[in-house]
């Protein structure tokens, strides 16, 4: 409720520019950029999320194939280790390098293994030169020699017992160099008391086939050594791009990552080969992820900004001009309610405001009208005003006593009566039964049906009396009409009866004959139905007469009593109800009066 007074305080006091500017801000702008930055942020989530599973599932990928030919090339391993045939030779004794090749020659197993085994793509077999006197490599066999002794690999291998795992700069025959996975494992030679050196070379191609890398980029090294392969070759060989602080056997990250050059969105999975101690490293990122990203957070921003601005410049021109409307419309009505009627004709736009300004130019227009009918009557009202003494007394010397007249009619109907003369006395009678009905009726405005059907009764037999075998008549009432219940406008009748009379049978020296009908029609109405078989009217008579039945006539004119009733008619009950005509020359002519039916009221009951 308090906070219902501080909104209607506020707007109350504020120009409609200004309220419309408010309103834009809190209903308009500040939900979007509520609801846009919500969007913004959960969509950029969402798509971080996506990349991140990605990148993590490519790295699960590269694991567990890694993890295969690792575990696979261990059980190589445990094979020649296990080979007695192998060992016998390494254990005999040669004279010279000739006697030791003779016998090494024998050996064919090397040659299978990297034939079954597509991950490997060199094996070599480091001897002792005291125990097999080698001058130089043979097949698969190598002495060890100075060199060889220099090496990281021989040194590490020498100063501890178990397996490892280690990159290297591997030379093939076509003295392409390439960094490779190698696995250095150590062979027992317990009946000479000596060892030999079992290096495994992984094929990088091999395993390039096994893990596609895409739009990835892709890191793979073991301990601390350079890469041994990624998506990039000029990197291998290059230090791991980024460091790994956690030492557990198994490490998983995933996400955005800082790099030692870039911020990437990848994923970090380390894992320790079986029976060795080394840690394997494995980086996998997409380089357009972050880029992609951050394209869609401008385009987003971009597109947000321009369309709070457009909106915001729509509503500022907007409530720029409605207020100047407004303004308009103001001074218009300020002038109007100081008497100044000169206003301007119009303002811009079609709408309400332009609508409320022509109601108040119509307003002004009728007060001109207004003004200017009293200037007219108070000219004219001195004029009336000496007038009306003149009218007062005309009337009353034009005044008929009705009591008056109604005794000397009965007068002389009772002397005609006396005198036999029967039908004058009827006449008379009926005479004054009309005469008092329309006086009784001037200033009514209803009647019952019975007393304005006993009126047309009347009215006809004096007809008949005065027309004799030129006119006949018959009235039919629908037995379903209570008369007494039902109420009309006195007087509405009679004016077609007499119209068919003087009009439909001028021209018929006999048997011309009114039907009149009354009844109640099926949706509820009163009909009233004249027809005369007169001489009826041509098509164009009769467009002529249903013309005028809307236009006031001369009283000279025909058709001045159908126009009074139609209007009467229209008046009383309505545009809905009124006057049909129907005419076909040499058949006759069918007015009908179509009124709604309506109840007596209790009071009138």
């Amino acid at each position: 409720m308090h906070f219902k007074k501080l909104y209607l305080k506020f707007f109350s006091r504020q120009k409609v520019g200004r309220q419309l500017i408010t309103l834009f801000f809190f209903i308009i702008l500040l939900p979007v950029l509520i609801v846009s930055f919500s969007i913004y942020f959960f969509s950029n989530r969402q798509m971080t999320d996506n990349y991140t599973r990605l990148t993590e599932s490519k790295a699960f990928q590269i694991r567990s194939v890694l993890m295969a030919t690792m575990l696979s090339l261990n059980e190589t391993y445990e094979t020649i280790d296990r080979d007695a045939f192998l060992k016998d030779l390494l254990s005999k004794s040669y004279t010279d390098s000739d006697d030791a090749k003779s016998a090494l020659a024998q050996y064919q197993n090397f040659d299978e293994i990297l034939v079954n085994h597509a991950s490997l793509t060199n094996l070599r077999l480091y001897v002792k030169p005291e125990n097999i006197p080698l001058d130089n490599s043979y097949s698969h066999f190598y002495p060890i020699t100075d060199d060889v002794k220099e090496k990281a690999w021989y040194q590490k291998a020498s100063s501890q017992r178990g397996n490892f795992w280690m990159s290297n700069l591997y030379v093939a025959e076509n003295s392409a160099e390439t960094w490779t996975l190698n696995y250095y494992c150590r062979i027992p030679l317990p009946q000479i008391d000596s060892e030999a050196f079992l290096v495994m070379t992984v094929s990088n191609d091999h395993l390039r086939n096994l893990i596609p890398s895409g739009d990835y980029d892709l890191y793979i090294t073991v301990n601390n050594d350079p890469v041994f392969l990624s998506s990039n070759r000029k990197q291998e060989g290059t230090l791991f791009p980024l460091k790994v602080k956690s030492s557990s056997s198994f490490y998983s990250k995933a996400g955005k990552i800082q790099t030692k050059k870039v911020k990437t969105i990848g994923a970090i999975q380390t894992f320790q080969p079986y029976s060795t101690n080394d840690q394997i490293k494995i980086f996998v990122s997409d380089p357009n992820a972050l880029p992609y990203i951050k394209q869609i957070e401008a385009t987003f921003i971009c597109v947000e900004i321009s369309v709070i601005v457009i909106s915001a410049l729509l509503i500022y021109l907007y409530a720029s001009y409605f207020s100047t409307r407004i303004q308009t419309l103001r001074l218009a009505m300020y002038k109007v309610s100081h008497n100044d009627y000169e206003i301007v004709n119009n303002i811009q736009g079609d709408d309400e405001l332009t609508a409320t300004f022509q109601d108040l130019k119509s307003m002004v227009s009728k007060l001109k009208e207004t003004e200017a009918q009293i200037y007219e009557a108070k000219i004219k009202e001195q004029a009336l005003s000496n007038q009306q003494q003149q009218m007062e007394l005309k009337l009353l010397a034009n005044q008929i006593n009705p009591h008056f007249l109604y005794n000397t009619l009965e007068m002389i109907r009772m002397k005609a009566f006396a005198n036999g003369d029967r039908d004058v006395s009827q006449a008379i009678k009926l005479l004054g039964k009309s005469m008092r009905y329309v006086l009784n009726n001037t200033k009514s405005t209803a009647t019952t049906l019975d007393k304005e059907i006993d009126y047309i009764s009347s009215y006809l037999a004096i007809q008949k009396l005065r027309f004799e075998e030129k006119l006949n008549y018959t009235i039919k009432i629908d037995d379903k009409l209570d008369l007494k219940t039902y109420r009309i406008l006195p007087l509405l009748i009679q004016p077609l009866v007499e119209n068919a009379i003087s009009h439909g049978l001028q021209d018929i020296e006999k048997s011309g004959h009114i039907i009149f009908k009354l009844y109640k029609s099926s949706d509820g109405l009163l009909i009233a139905e004249v027809f005369d078989n007169g001489i009826g009217m041509t098509t164009e008579q009769l467009e002529h007469v249903i013309s005028h039945l809307y236009v006031p006539q001369n009283e000279s004119e025909h058709g001045v009593g159908l126009y009074n009733i139609n209007n009467r008619v229209h008046l009383f009950y309505g545009q809905d109800y009124g006057l049909t005509i129907k005419s076909r020359p040499n058949v006759g002519t069918l007015v009908t009066l179509t009124v709604p039916l309506l109840n007596l009221t209790e009071e009138e009951l």
